[in-house]
């Protein structure tokens, strides 16, 4: 049990620092050209309901917690889309770049409230748990893809997906252990299977089509 305990901090602990450069560069640049708001709100819907799921759940807070930072995490980060869009006051759209993220800041703090307090049904909390998984497979597919149809993988982080494939083999561990939760059990194996492969695309094509080119010329020439 004191190992379980140490494999979720250690979980946590990486998961503090997973975003904390990229909030520290977004409020100190004041930029965000480079930030795509929908990716940003896949990923706070799936983190909301992981979340809401495990509190629901009661389980103990070692073996959750890290959704609840990666929660914060991107609420900071759409609190910088709303504060550092660029608007253009030519439109007169009801929702326009920098509403956007504070609505949606309202909407998962919201859903957070009522299903704390109990207001979700079971069922409903099971089905959004479930739907998750296509939503996390989604967003790493459509990298993957990216990295193996452009045979470049200079815009991927390798480090981060390691970092992913590590917390999803080490969380798998603890919800074994500690829930047997055949759903989270489930979502960590899709995810450690999508990490996984992020983690090879990014070592095949490290140096990009360039690179890959020159060296297939250097093996005619030799």
């Amino acid at each position: 049990m004191f190992v379980l305990q140490l494999i979720s901090l250690w979980i946590n602990f990486q998961c503090l620092r997973h975003k904390v450069p990229e909030i520290y560069r977004i409020y100190k640049t004041k930029t965000v050209e480079n930030l795509s708001i929908s990716f940003v709100l896949l990923e706070e819907t799936a983190y909301t309901f992981l979340l809401t799921y495990n509190i629901w759940q009661q389980y103990p807070l070692l073996a959750y917690c890290e959704y609840f930072v990666l929660f914060i995490q991107n609420l900071l980060i759409l609190l910088a889309l709303s504060k550092y869009s660029t608007c253009d006051s030519n439109k007169k759209e009801k929702f326009n770049n920098r509403s956007i993220p504070l609505y949606a800041i309202a909407i998962f703090c919201f859903y957070l409230l009522i299903s704390y307090i109990g207001l979700v049904p079971a069922g409903w909390m099971r089905f959004l748990t479930i739907f998750v998984i296509p939503i996390m497979a989604s967003s790493k597919i459509v990298q993957l893809k990216a990295i193996i149809t452009n045979k470049d993988a200079s815009q991927a982080n390798r480090s981060v997906a390691k970092m992913a494939a590590f917390n999803n083999v080490a969380r798998i561990l603890t919800n074994f252990a500690e829930t047997y939760d055949k759903i989270m059990i489930i979502y960590l194996f899709v995810s450690l299977i999508l990490n996984t492969s992020i983690v090879i695309a990014c070592a095949v094509y490290k140096y990009g089509p360039i690179r890959i080119a020159k060296d297939k010329k250097k093996k005619k020439t030799t």
